[in-house]
């Protein structure tokens, strides 16, 4: 008998040096109760292209293959300036920073790569692709929480090269996720 082995796994780029120094005025917005909202560790924020879930392992080669062959992207650059949160201020589950600047160019490669991968997914999403950075989310409550001053808040906007993405495993552990990068894809 052969046992699969599986990795969860997801392409995306690395942000979260790039903005640790705003996450103390970000988070200065709630008072709540740490229980409530869970804040995603610095080393562990990026910017997800395509979350393919639970793959056999031995299908990581071809994803690296068609990854190298059909995402034709040049490198650009994003700006991150702004808050919000899914699904709604009212029912709260994400929060995230926005992505202006460079946003049709991150829809245009997260094209690329869901077409690259398409065959090799678990799950193919059918909702619109809308470029964002998840820094937190809100685990259920039993009181309503604001996030007005979250989303009012206003910080200077950070301006980031995009030149790489990356393939990441996903651990998931009792302390939380832990990524590693499994290869990382320069652009051109």
């Amino acid at each position: 008998m052969t046992i699969k082995l599986e990795k969860r796994v997801f392409i995306g780029i690395p942000v979260g040096l790039n903005i640790k120094h705003i996450l103390p005025q970000l988070k200065s917005t709630f008072d709540s109760n740490p229980n409530i909202i869970k804040w995603i560790p610095e080393n562990n924020i990026h910017l997800t292209l395509s979350f393919l879930g639970n793959i056999p392992s031995e299908t990581i080669p071809e994803i690296v293959d068609s990854l190298e062959k059909s995402v034709m992207v040049n490198y650009f650059k994003i700006k991150i300036e702004n808050t919000g949160v899914f699904p709604t201020p009212k029912s709260p589950k994400i929060l995230w920073m926005g992505i202006n600047k460079g946003a049709d160019d991150l829809i245009t490669l997260q094209l690329e790569i869901e077409k690259s991968v398409r065959e090799l997914k678990k799950n193919v999403r059918k909702d619109k692709y809308i470029p964002h950075v998840t820094i937190a989310r809100i685990r259920r409550s039993p009181r309503k929480i604001d996030v007005l001053p979250f989303l009012k808040c206003v910080y200077s906007p950070i301006e980031l090269d995009v030149n790489s993405i990356c393939l990441y495993e996903s651990l998931l552990l009792p302390e939380g996720a832990q990524y590693t990068v499994l290869t990382e894809f320069p652009l051109i």
